[in-house]
């Protein structure tokens, strides 16, 4: 079992809240950006055959069934280096935390007792500011087709954008911090002792974002990243915020990758591809793959002068389809 995603999703899962909505992400991710769930049919070569999405799914799931039944998996006692698992909130799994892991955001209507801790060389003591180190250095964070300033870093795709800021101090939690993401605005604000809140940043964002498709996360001791999807795909930005450092149009790479078109864009270039193929082999195109099967249809359908016959495609001329004197409109 890989566990370098566990970051990630668990900071997925707490921004759910529940484990069905969780499940809803996940699914509706491979719905949005695969053809996991299209059915394969006879004109495209996209997609699984009928069941077998299905098949797949239940595959993986029995693995993880059988690897969590207790005669399968019995559990071993709290190892002595990391503190025992607390009861896992109703509705959510239990999770057990890993050590440096991403440190995931959590909304103030969340409750979870999963969350990752540093632990101490001894416990009773807390923990010293300075044993928490990073490199928060905004010039060594991505900025692919974004910039960097001395206060965050942001890299963008045709579909996302993510944005990378340094923070107050390295010992800051996510449990101390509150993020509000609107379609155009963002604020990041810091929640001090006395339960007032500090605004670290207050922008008006170059342009549209899907709120509900983005999501934050704390890298404890190097940053803030915060992942947006662009209300717009496709459209490239020049800043990260209005009146902010600005990149010119024509230092963005423009290249895209076939994981990062939608489900039609995908046909379209494998379409495109495959003609190209048959093209260079002397073979028919889609197009012209599609016209044979409607000729050969049409062979015998009822009134062709042709029905009973072996179909001969060299009798069929499709070059004058109207008798002479008539007009094809």
């Amino acid at each position: 079992m890989d566990d370098k995603f566990d970051g990630p999703l668990l900071g997925i899962l707490q921004n759910c809240g529940e484990l069905e909505p969780f499940l809803e992400v996940v699914l509706g991710f491979l719905y949005r950006k695969t053809d996991f769930f299209r059915p394969l049919s006879s004109d495209q070569s996209m997609g699984f055959p009928p069941g077998v999405a299905r098949e797949k799914l239940l595959k993986v799931f029995k693995k993880y069934e059988n690897l969590g039944s207790p005669a399968t998996a019995p559990r071993s006692p709290p190892s002595n280096n990391h503190p025992p698992t607390p009861p896992a909130t109703p509705g959510l799994p239990s999770i057990t935390p890993r050590p440096n892991s991403v440190t995931p955001s959590i909304t103030p209507s969340v409750t979870t007792t999963d969350v990752p801790v540093s632990v101490p060389a001894q416990p009773e003591q807390a923990e010293p500011m300075e044993q928490i180190q990073g490199d928060w250095s905004t010039s060594n964070w991505d900025h692919h087709n974004g910039g960097v300033t001395e206060n965050y870093a942001w890299s963008q795709t045709a579909q996302d954008v993510e944005l990378k800021m340094a923070l107050p101090n390295p010992n800051i939690k996510a449990s101390d911090l509150k993020i509000d993401i609107k379609p155009y605005n963002l604020k990041i604000q810091l929640k001090q002792e006395n339960a007032a809140l500090q605004t670290l940043l207050e922008e008006k964002l170059h342009s549209l974002v899907k709120p509900e498709e983005s999501m934050w996360s704390l890298h404890k001791g190097e940053c803030l990243q915060i992942n947006f999807e662009k209300g717009r795909d496709g459209y490239w930005w020049t800043a990260m915020f209005e009146g902010g450092h600005t990149i010119k149009l024509d230092s963005i790479d423009t290249t895209r990758y076939m994981h990062e078109f939608g489900q039609d864009e995908r046909a379209c270039v494998q379409k495109l591809m495959f003609d190209q193929q048959q093209k260079m082999q002397g073979k028919p195109t889609s197009d012209e793959l599609t016209t044979e099967e409607i000729l050969k249809k049409a062979w015998n359908a009822e009134g062709s002068p042709f029905a009973g016959t072996e179909y001969d495609r060299s009798k069929i001329n499709l070059s004058n389809s109207f008798p002479p004197g008539a007009s094809g409109t």
